[in-house]
C-alpha cells in the first residue's frame, strides 16, 4: 500500500543539492521569478568547494579564461567585501565562500533547506511529480514543476529510472578521493621558501613558491612514482616510521586568501575504497583520512621550517569525491568531442581544462581526429544536462552526460558553475512554455546567460 505522505513545500523548481552546481542554479532560478527550493543534507552551500575545501577556482586553459555565468561575478563582489577572495575569484576561502552563496540565495528569494535528504522520487510516467525527503520531521513530499538534480552522484537521475555509467570503462573503478584539510599557524614566507629551496637543491620540479604575494600558489605535488622536489623528506618520513606509502603519493597546498597563516591541502588521496555511492566506503575515507591528517600535522611541526606552530584548523565535512555516476543524458559528451574540440549549437560552457583522471591512467588513443586548432577548446552543450527519458529533470555538476574521460576535465568548478546556471534558467523557460525541458533550445538559454552578463571567448 502507497504511504501517503505529507506535503512539505510545492515549487515551480525544486533543487535536488545545494554544492556548487546547485546553488547557481536556484539563484538562477530564483532570479527569473520562479519559486526556487534547494534541498541540502549538510548545513551550508556550496558542497565540493566549501565542505568539501577544494580550493582553487581552475583556470580553463582559454586565453580570456571565460567563466561562462552571469552569478560567478555577482560571486566574486560578494567574496570581496569579506576580503575572502583574490581579484579573479579564483583563489578563495571555504568558509567566506558558504556565507556569498547563503546571501546570493536568500537575497534571490530562494527557499533552504537543510539538513534534509532526498529518499525517493515519484514519477506519473515520464514526469517527475514529487521528491520525498527525510529530516528531523519525519519523511514529506515536495513537489515541483521542474527538478535539477545537482546532488554529485546523480541520486535523483538514478532513482527516476535514468541510465548512467560509472568508474572507468576498463576497469569499472572511480577516481580516487580525498579529505582536504587546512592547516594554520604556518609561517607562509618561511614555507615558501623551504618549497623553493628545495626544488633549487634537487633541480626537481613540483615545489614553488612567491611568498611575498599573498593570494598566490604555495604548491607542492608529486606521485609516488614521480621524483619531486619533497620526496626526499617524505621517503626519510617513512623509512623513519613517521609517515606511510599514502602519504606520498600526492601532495598539494594551496594559500587562502584572508588567512595569512593558514594552507589548504588537497590531500590525503585515496586509491582504494573510493566508490562514493557506498556509505562504507565514505565512512572508511573519512576515518583513514584523519589519521592521515594527524600524522601528517605532526611530521611537518618537526621537520618542515615553517611549520613548527602548525594545527589543524578545519578538516573537510564531505569526503572530496572526483567522480561517481555520470548520468544518461540527450546527449554525452565524448572523449571524442573533447580531444577534437568540438563545438555545439547548444553550448552553454566552453572549456580546454586537460584530462584530469588520478589514479592509473586511461588508455585512449585518438589516431586521426584533428583538433579545431583555431579555436583550441571543446563545448558543453545544454543536451547533456538534460535527462533522457525523463520530461522534467535536469542534471547540473560532476555527473552530467558525459563519458569517463571527459568528465576528468569538466568536474572543475567553473564548468559545474555554468551547468547550475544553466539548468535553472532552463528550468524556467520550460516552465514558462509548458514543454519539457528537452524541447527547450539550448541556444536560447545562452543567450539569456550572456543577456545577464556571462562571458565567453570568440563566439561565431
Amino acid at each position: 500500500m502507497k504511504t501517503a505522505y505529507p506535503v512539505y513545500m510545492e515549487a515551480d523548481v525544486v533543487v535536488c543539492g545545494g554544492g556548487t552546481a546547485g546553488s547557481f542554479a536556484a539563484i538562477a532560478a530564483a532570479e527569473q521569478g520562479k519559486k526556487v527550493l534547494v534541498i541540502e543534507q549538510f548545513g551550508s552551500l556550496g558542497g565540493t568547494a566549501t565542505l568539501g575545501l577544494v580550493t582553487p577556482v581552475m583556470h580553463t586553459y582559454m586565453r580570456t579564461n571565460p567563466q561562462c555565468s552571469y552569478i560567478q561575478k555577482k560571486l566574486v563582489e560578494k567574496q570581496l567585501k569579506y576580503a575572502s577572495c583574490n581579484a579573479q575569484g579564483n583563489m578563495f576561502d571555504p568558509l567566506a565562500l558558504r556565507l556569498a552563496l547563503e546571501e546570493l540565495c536568500v537575497e534571490a528569494g530562494v527557499k533552504l533547506l537543510y539538513h534534509t535528504y532526498i529518499a525517493g522520487v515519484e514519477k506519473e510516467g515520464d514526469t517527475v511529480t514529487a521528491i520525498r525527503i527525510v529530516n528531523k520531521a519525519g519523511e514529506q513530499l515536495v513537489k515541483g514543476k521542474v527538478f535539477i538534480d545537482a546532488t554529485g552522484d546523480g541520486d535523483v537521475s538514478v532513482m527516476a529510472g535514468a541510465g548512467y555509467t560509472k568508474g572507468n570503462p576498463e576497469t569499472g573503478i572511480n577516481q580516487p578521493m580525498s579529505l582536504r584539510y587546512i592547516l594554520g599557524g604556518i609561517d607562509i614566507p618561511k614555507a615558501g621558501e623551504f618549497m623553493r629551496s628545495e626544488a633549487l637543491r634537487t633541480g626537481l620540479g613540483g615545489a614553488s613558491c612567491d611568498p611575498d604575494h599573498p593570494y598566490t600558489t604555495l604548491y607542492g605535488g608529486g606521485v609516488a612514482s614521480k621524483p619531486w622536489a619533497l620526496t626526499e623528506w617524505f621517503d626519510a618520513g617513512i623509512a623513519s616510521g613517521e609517515l606511510e606509502e599514502m602519504d606520498k603519493a600526492y601532495w598539494q597546498v594551496f594559500t587562502i586568501p584572508g588567512r595569512k597563516d593558514g594552507l589548504a591541502f588537497n590531500c590525503p588521496e585515496f586509491f582504494e575504497n573510493i566508490d562514493a555511492t557506498n556509505p562504507d566506503d565514505l565512512t572508511i575515507s573519512q576515518l583513514k583520512g584523519k589519521k592521515a591528517i594527524f600524522r601528517q600535522l605532526m611530521y611537518y611541526r618537526k621537520h618542515f621550517p615553517g611549520f613548527e606552530n602548525a594545527y589543524v584548523a578545519e578538516i573537510s565535512a564531505l569526503v572530496g569525491i572526483r567522480e561517481s555516476r555520470e548520468i544518461q543524458t540527450e546527449y554525452v559528451i565524448s572523449a571524442v568531442d573533447l580531444y577534437a574540440q568540438r563545438k555545439f549549437d547548444d553550448m552553454f560552457c566552453q572549456s580546454n581544462y586537460p584530462i584530469d583522471v588520478h589514479g592509473k591512467a586511461h588508455n585512449c588513443s585518438f589516431d586521426g581526429i584533428e583538433k579545431d586548432e583555431a579555436r583550441p577548446w571543446y563545448d558543453i552543450p545544454y543536451r547533456s544536462i538534460v535527462v533522457k527519458g525523463v520530461d522534467n529533470l535536469l542534471v547540473a555538476g560532476r555527473c552530467l552526460g558525459a563519458e569517463f574521460i571527459v568528465q576528468s576535465s569538466l568536474r572543475v568548478q567553473h564548468s559545474v558553475r555554468s551547468s547550475g546556471e544553466a539548468a535553472g534558467i532552463a528550468a524556467c523557460m520550460a516552465i514558462d512554455a509548458g514543454v519539457p525541458a528537452r524541447e527547450i533550445d539550448g541556444k536560447k538559454v545562452r543567450e539569456a546567460m550572456i543577456s545577464l552578463g556571462a562571458d565567453y571567448q570568440d563566439l561565431d
